[in-house]
């Protein structure tokens, strides 16, 4: 698989280009190098992440971060299950900016082939599918560089009657539901172990804009996103606890037949055999 050739070359983590509208959570194309307050649905996010392998006790010692902006969920899951080593892959990071994150057992690279030909036990998808027109082979690539016992995992914006102008500003190809990632991940031959959605207490939010954009359309080029964040400390960190909550409760429903829908799905995969 040519990684090139299914990666995007309008993806960026300069903001200027990938404005979206103020107020409602984005994806890592958003993400500013050196940027000093995350947004709060990033932060509960890779917290999520990393309930989501605790809970089935993966502990990966090594990680493949593909598409990994400037590196924060990689690294905060390198952190967290004491991995020996990591590797960020971004097509559209600089080799200077490569060089200057790398260091001992994290490395930055900008291609999938400058990474070692070694088998990983996790490798990560965040928010990067949606952005390719072939996601099959850009998840195949993935479990392609995974050790057989290894597990990748997946999110994505979920539910394809929400794409609004927010999604074309990102360039998103689509957003998904759970059947369809289960045929995406089924597609690029793996299995799903578990999967569910996160972010419920958003999902109303996300309908109000889709329903307000299309009675009072707006420039989609206005707007911040991940990248852009300024909230007061104070309200940032309400909603970082608020937002993990929210998942918490979201990722304990999931077990069961009945997973409530929420503004992102995920799937946890391994290759099959």
């Amino acid at each position: 698989m040519d990684w090139a050739a299914v990666w995007p070359k309008w993806m960026s983590n300069d903001i200027e280009s990938n404005a979206v509208f103020a107020g409602v959570p984005m994806d890592l194309s958003e993400v500013r190098l050196g940027v000093a307050q995350r947004h709060p649905w990033e932060t509960a996010r890779a917290d999520a992440i990393e309930r989501i392998l605790g809970a089935r006790a993966i502990r990966p010692a090594t990680i493949l971060d593909v598409g990994c902006g400037d590196g924060f969920t990689g690294e905060q899951l390198a952190s967290a299950f004491g991995a020996a080593e990591l590797w960020g892959v971004d097509l559209h990071a600089t080799a200077e900016s490569c060089a200057r994150q790398s260091r001992s057992g994290v490395h930055y690279v900008q291609h999938l082939e400058q990474v070692p030909s070694k088998e990983f036990a996790l490798a990560l998808l965040c928010d990067v599918i949606e952005h390719v027109q072939d996601d099959v082979g850009l998840v195949e690539s993935a479990l392609s560089r995974l050790a057989p016992d290894g597990h990748l995992l997946l999110t994505v914006p979920s539910f394809q009657a929400l794409f609004s102008s927010h999604d074309r500003a990102l360039r998103h190809y689509r957003r998904y539901s759970l059947p369809e990632l289960r045929r995406t991940i089924d597609a690029a031959g793996a299995d799903s172990l578990a999967d569910g959605y996160l972010f419920g207490s958003l999902l109303p939010v996300r309908v109000m804009a889709k329903l307000k954009e299309q009675l009072f359309p707006r420039d989609e080029r206005e707007g911040f996103g991940v990248g852009g964040w300024s909230a007061p400390p104070l309200v940032t960190s309400a909603l970082r606890q608020i937002f993990r909550v929210d998942n918490r409760l979201m990722l304990g429903l999931s077990s069961g037949s009945i997973k409530p829908p929420g503004l992102s799905a995920w799937a946890l995969c391994k290759k099959r055999r």
